[in-house]
């Protein structure tokens, strides 16, 4: 072989060496923007279920307002639904809501006394 050759090879071994190198990077950066698109979407979907289980505690003290009694039951909303629970111990009642969209679950767990003044307010 001769000198010239040689600095051939070495210079196309470089390139791809170069080469290598980028789609690396290149790869990379996509793999953790991929990442990123999916944490904002989990993001998303959770706070639409808490909206979800939000709206559904207001409906729960709604139904207390009008009649304070025990009640258990879901309600829909466009694709979505949530359950309801509405538990009366004596002179204060508990509201647990779930709202779900798809596969992400939030619950929302409300402590009234009989005048609906709020005790305690729980998000899981």
């Amino acid at each position: 072989m001769n000198k010239n050759n040689q600095k051939g090879y070495i210079a196309l071994v470089a390139l791809l060496v170069v080469v290598a190198a980028g789609l690396t990077i290149g790869v990379a950066v996509s793999m953790r923007g991929i990442e990123e698109i999916m944490t904002s979407f989990d993001t998303s979907e959770s706070l639409r279920a808490k909206n979800l289980a939000n709206v559904c505690i207001e409906d729960g003290l709604e139904r207390l307002r009008e009649s304070w009694s025990s009640y258990s039951g879901t309600l829909s909303i466009s694709d979505n639904s949530c359950i309801i629970d509405i538990v009366i111990d004596g002179s204060s009642a508990t509201v647990t809501a779930t709202g779900t969209i798809d596969i992400y679950a939030q619950k929302i767990q409300v402590q009234v006394d009989n005048s609906l003044n709020i005790i305690s307010w729980q998000e899981y």
